[in-house]
């Protein structure tokens, strides 16, 4: 028994030790296992996913393909799929030896969001002013646009209002309406930290109608995101943000480390959207024959007009189609980003190349960007940044506006009986009868140029003193040089004349040195506490030479050097400088009270002693109400925050020495130079200050598919910057003043609903803005008015339209009675211009007689239409499916009034030239009933005065943009080591509703807030066909 009892023991034993070391062979085995990472929704493959081991310790990341292969052990070993904006997952092995991991994308909240807020960042839930944001995505839905056009209708608020349609084009940018009526309205732009110059310039010396946007040096392909300050928060930039702040971020190479190639082609066909109706060959004959014979009481004998049949005079010319074209536009980017394995080093490079030929014939535009930006850490302490952009334009063009050199306005007022060839020898025709210019004769022997170069930067570095403690000093830049160029020959002069040379160089540059100390305080997880201290400076240098020569000798030789005399030489070299101080304290208790405190000490060399430094302060708060225990059981409801701002800015917009005065050259007396008074010296000059007043909402509902923001508004500017005149014994004719106050009050609205979710997705954006502006006082309370068309009056919107108001059109001779005498019968008739003026007869234009006192005279001018809109926004639509992306935008604008000087010059017959069809209805005969004046050459009576008969309803609702995207999928492009690819094809300017007989009813011949919504012979707008190709390697 005893036997038997070892004997079961040691067997017992050795099973024991031989299960124990199976056991450890199999926990010590290790194998390799292989896999595919794919998207959940889409099937594509997924690279640069991280992978883990849980057992092994290893990580492996996944190739182009989506494929890993990882070492693990174990009986049950698991794997941890992770990356950013995919949800990470544990994934057990289970004995399979090829694994197929499916990732569901992460959905960030809103609220997660960073918005740059100036010197510095905060998640969306955190931030207690008004603001918005653009991202890269929605940029993107314009391949060919430049930045003011990608950004139309996505902001609640903002209102951008393009200049015209060449390349490159200026435009009215306003952020809750007008806060200045003398200076500035433009918005503050900053761009990776460096405040850039955005100031609009024309097109030269000569009467031109265009204006150019610096904004357009940047590639909107560069750009990660676009945020907008539009309260009082905006006071951290102190003097300059009276009119908003719009902060762009560039794109980096941050958290990535494999290089990832990307290249994008983009191929366009622009046209012209509309034409602007003129008279044919038939038409324009007998619209001329009555000109003159009401005129002179004579028939023409003007061969164009009465002989049809001359070999010179025979046809009925279309100009729009002589002068414009279809346009094949290019563009292409390249970009590398990347990183070092450990992250210590990002990097992010550029190129860019477009060539936007314009629609008008003999134009050329081309542009070539560059971008570098690199972040690097040094060591756990200190980390830095360097970047920089480079532009370069050569633009090839025409003169717009209505001189006798715009080639626009040519195109409509030349007579359509001319050709611009010679019919027998078919040589091109300079000069038609009269020394009238042929329209392309202009364009191909005239010679206009932009030649343009940028460039712009910012070194940074970053300091952690201590935890929490990091000291930040920027050093920036901002360099431009630009050559505006026209010639004209003699063969587009009349007899006589010599040819002509302008250049107009300028030389811009700025440097900046900001320095801050930000601070994080924490008390128990529940108070956090952020602080911000700073300073900044910036010198501004600026360099302009105008030069003007005649008398060329050859048609070859077209710059100013070759000329004869050189009439004009006039150099402006300024400066100018900005020193500031500033201060900021964020309070946040358990996410759910939030507060801010900030100020900024400014000080402009532009003012006076008395009032060289500004002080501009602001306060804001923020509930998030949401986070309310009460509030919880409210399950449908994700977000909700109630936020108030007050805050004081500044418009420093005026002449840098306006504080100062001045002297200029002004000839030469007795040998010597002469300098004569420029300017008075102001003492107490000082800033435009604007008020803002702001409250808003935020919701979020049903897990974030549906947000709403909105804000109500009051914004009031105070000692506005005027010239204000002086009697002329002074040696000045005005002297910059603080005079005058104006308000804008209104409401925004965004809402964002995701209607459907995967597999089909159905998203939508819809902006809203209603805005009203209004002047408050004005000095001595009297009329400001800088042109012929808009004015400044007390109680009324800036910008206002002044003239006659139409009352009609007399149909008889008869029918113009002021009074009649009750006696005698006899019947005294309204007038024009004095007790002694002419009559109006049948034919002549009816005009209300404001005062009453049977004169027709500039007394009986008054307002008659406004260019601001009561209402803007924006309706924006995606649908998903699969690797296809459909989406479309309008944007509309209702309210406003365009003044249409275009049809005006057209009409009012001062040369010979064509007319508006509306001249079809024009009045011919005694009781004819109509709208439109009898056509007689020079207008003596004014019928086409500047009055309401030419103020058009600017509203609209334009599909601006609707793109087809498809996604090529991964197992295609696996096979050419291509890891994302897509192409795609979009319309932008597709067509637009609305009642303006111009080419668009969004134009604007100035940025100036006094002299806005006037048409003089823009360059129109286009539409355009654009194809795409993106490539991700």
């Amino acid at each position: 028994m005893r036997i038997k009892f070892y004997q079961r023991l040691l067997f017992a034993v050795l099973l024991t030790f031989a299960t124990h070391h199976v056991s450890l062979a199999q926990v010590n085995s290790t194998k390799t296992i292989s896999g595919t990472v794919k998207h959940e929704t889409t099937g594509d493959a997924l690279p640069g996913i991280t992978i883990s081991s849980m057992s092994t310790g290893k990580t492996v990341i996944t190739d182009k393909e989506g494929k890993f292969k990882i070492p693990v052990s174990g009986n049950n070993p698991v794997l941890l799929v992770k990356s950013i904006g995919f949800k990470a997952q544990s994934v057990a092995v289970k004995g399979r030896d090829n694994l197929q991991i499916s990732l569901q994308p992460e959905t960030v909240s809103l609220n997660e969001v960073n918005i740059t807020v100036g010197y510095g960042t905060q998640k969306k839930k955190e931030v207690t002013g008004a603001v918005g944001s653009v991202t890269a995505d929605q940029l993107e839905t314009h391949p060919m646009g430049d930045i003011n056009t990608s950004l139309q209708g996505k902001i609640a608020g903002l209102q951008i209002t393009s200049n015209s349609g060449e390349p490159g084009a200026g435009a009215t940018v306003r952020i809750r309406g007008a806060s200045s009526v003398n200076g500035s309205s433009q918005p503050l732009y900053i761009v990776d930290g460096v405040p850039i110059n955005t100031d609009t310039y024309a097109g030269g010396l000569n009467d031109d109608g265009s204006t150019f946007s610096p904004l357009a040096d940047i590639n909107p392909a560069d750009i990660e995101s676009i945020d907008f300050l539009k309260d009082g928060t905006a006071s951290i930039y102190g003097s300059r943000a009276s009119n908003g702040v719009i902060l762009i971020t560039t794109k980096s190479g941050k958290n990535s480390k494999k290089p990832t190639l990307r290249f994008s082609s983009n191929a366009s066909l622009a046209e012209l959207t509309r034409t602007v109706g003129v008279l044919n060959a038939p038409q324009w004959r007998s619209a001329y024959i009555d000109a003159i014979f009401n005129s002179t009481g004579q028939m023409t004998t003007k061969p164009s007009v009465i002989d049809s049949l001359h070999p010179y005079y025979s046809k009925s010319i279309d100009w729009h189609e002589i002068m414009y074209r279809q346009a094949l536009q290019q563009k292409y980017d390249v970009s590398v980003s990347g990183g070092s394995s450990d992250n210590s080093i990002n990097y992010y490079l550029s190129a860019g190349y477009k060539n936007l030929n314009p629609i008008v014939k003999e134009t050329d535009y081309e542009q070539a960007t560059a971008t570098a930006k690199v972040y690097y850490t040094f060591n756990k302490s200190i980390s830095g940044s360097s970047s920089f952009n480079l532009s370069n334009t050569d633009y090839t063009r025409i003169l717009t506006g209505l001189s006798g050199q715009s080639v626009v306005f040519q195109a409509l007022s030349t007579m359509p009986v001319y050709n611009p060839y010679d019919p027998i020898s078919g040589q091109l025709i300079p000069l038609f009868e009269g020394s009238k210019p042929n329209p392309l004769a202009i364009a191909q022997l005239a010679a206009n140029r932009i030649k343009r170069f940028r460039m712009f930067g910012n070194q940074e570095f970053k300091v952690w003193i201590a935890k929490n403690l990091r000291f930040t000093t920027n050093l920036g830049f901002d360099y431009e040089n630009s050559d505006l160029s026209n010639f004209t020959p003699t063969s587009l002069l009349p007899q006589g004349q010599l040819s002509s040379s302008y250049l107009q160089t300028t030389k811009a540059s700025s440097f900046i040195n900001e320095n801050t100390l930000t601070y994080k305080l924490t008390l128990k997880n529940d108070h956090t506490f952020n602080f911000l201290l700073g300073q900044s400076y910036q010198k501004f240098n600026r360099d302009n030479l105008d030069l003007v020569g005649r008398g060329l000798p050859d048609a070859q030789l077209t710059n100013v050097g070759a000329a004869s005399v050189l009439s004009t030489y006039v150099q402006n070299i300024s400066q100018n400088a900005l020193l500031s101080f500033f201060a900021r304290a964020n309070y946040d208790y358990k996410g759910k009270y939030l507060f801010s405190a900030l100020i900024r000490r400014d000080g402009s060399s532009r003012f006076g002693a008395d009032n060289r430094f500004g002080y501009f302060p602001a306060v804001s708060a923020g509930w998030r109400f949401s986070e309310e225990s009460y509030f919880k059981k409210f399950q449908f409801l994700d977000e909700g925050k109630l936020r108030a701002s007050f805050g004081i800015t500044g418009n420093q917009s005026i002449g840098n020495y306006a504080g100062q005065g001045g002297y200029i050259n002004n000839g030469s007396y007795l040998g010597q130079n002469a300098v004569i008074l420029s300017g008075i010296p102001n003492p107490s000059l000082k800033w435009e200050s604007t008020q803002h007043s702001n409250l808003g909402l935020e919701l979020s509902f049903f897990k974030n598919r549906l947000t709403f923001v909105g804000d109500v508004y009051l914004k009031k500017t105070k000692d506005l910057l005027f010239d204000v005149t002086v009697p002329g014994t002074t040696g000045v004719t005005t002297v910059p003043g603080n005079f005058g106050s104006l308000q804008n009050k209104g409401f925004e609205a965004t809402l964002t609903s995701v209607n459907i979710v995967a597999p089909f997705k159905w998203s939508s954006t819809f902006t809203f803005a209603y805005n009203r502006n209004k002047i408050l006082s004005l000095p001595d309370g009297q009329d400001y008015r800088p042109n012929l068309f808009n004015m400044a009056r007390v109680g009324q919107p800036v910008g206002v339209f002044y003239g006659l108001k139409k009352l009609g059109v007399y149909a008889r001779d008869e029918d113009n009675v002021y009074k009649r005498d009750e006696n005698t019968g006899v019947v005294i008739p309204y007038k024009q211009g004095s007790a002694n003026g002419k009559v109006y007869k049948g034919g002549d234009m009816i005009w209300q007689d404001l005062n009453g006192d049977g004169i027709i005279n500039d007394d009986d001018l008054q307002i008659i239409g406004d260019p601001n809109p009561d209402f803007t926004g924006g309706l924006f639509n995606e649908f998903s499916y699969k690797n296809f992306t459909f989406s479309f935008l309008f944007t509309y604008s209702f309210g406003a009034d365009v003044f249409n000087e275009l049809k005006r010059s057209l009409d009012s017959s001062p040369i010979d030239q064509n007319f508006s069809t509306d001249q079809l209805r024009r009045w011919k005969n005694q009781g004819d009933v109509t709208d439109i004046p009898r056509l007689v050459k020079t207008d003596p009576m004014l019928n086409y005065a500047v009055s309401d008969h030419f103020v058009e309803d600017a509203s609209f609702i334009r599909l601006q943009n609707i793109a087809l995207n498809y996604r090529l999928p991964k197992s295609l492009l696996s096979k050419v080591r291509i890891s994302g690819a897509s192409v795609g094809f979009s319309v932008s300017n597709l067509f637009t509703l609305g009642s303006y007989s111009g080419y668009d009813p969004e134009v604007s011949s100035s940025t100036n807030s006094l002299a806005g919504g006037v048409d003089r012979g823009a360059f129109p707008r286009t539409r355009s066909y654009n194809f795409s190709l993106n490539i991700n390697l």
